[in-house]
Parts: structure tokens; C-alpha cells; sequence
């Protein structure tokens, strides 16, 4: 995989899902190219969830989400006591 760096130290990329791609309901996967400070994921505005450190890229996974349209709101700990950088990501749960 080709490596995409982030624009800034305060930025970050979500590589998987894009915007408006569909993903399967089995097993939804979040790959983010971010600093290596704290990232975390909500999806559909539910609790925060701690993102994993592996291979240089942060992952999350979700299985069980129903068909249909869904948003993740993903955050990246700002650098030196900064607020979080915030970025939202709409995409699709196949049936």
C-alpha cells in the first residue's frame, strides 16, 4: 500500500471507507492514516471508540451495523494539550 501522508501535524486521512462507499454489514473496517497520538471513531453519533495502533495506520472494526446509510465522526488528539482535529465520513452498509 502506498503511503499517503497527512497534510499537517494536526491532519490526518481516513483511507477506507471514502466518502459515500459502500462497505458490508459483516464487517466494517476504518483504516486512518494519523500522527501516533489517540484516534478515535463515533458511528451514528453513538459512544467513542478507541481506534488500534497496527502496521502504521490506525484500524477499527464493526460488525452488526443494519443496511443502509451510516456516518463514522472520527477524531485525532491535537498535538501539545490542542483540541482534537475532526473529520466525518459518510458511507453505506450493504445489504
Amino acid at each position: 500500500m502506498t503511503r499517503l501522508a497527512p497534510s499537517g501535524p494536526e491532519s490526518f486521512l481516513v483511507l477506507y471507507p471514502g466518502e459515500g462507499e459502500v462497505v458490508e454489514a459483516s464487517r466494517c473496517r476504518f483504516l486512518i492514516d494519523a500522527p501516533d497520538r489517540r484516534v478515535e471513531i463515533a458511528i451514528d453519533g453513538e459512544h467513542w471508540d478507541a481506534c488500534r495502533l497496527g502496521g502504521g495506520y490506525w484500524w477499527f472494526e464493526r460488525s452488526g451495523l443494519t443496511p443502509g446509510r451510516h456516518q463514522a465522526l472520527i477524531r485525532c488528539e491535537g498535538p501539545s494539550g490542542r483540541p482534537p482535529v475532526q473529520r466525518a465520513v459518510r458511507f453505506l452498509v450493504a445489504a
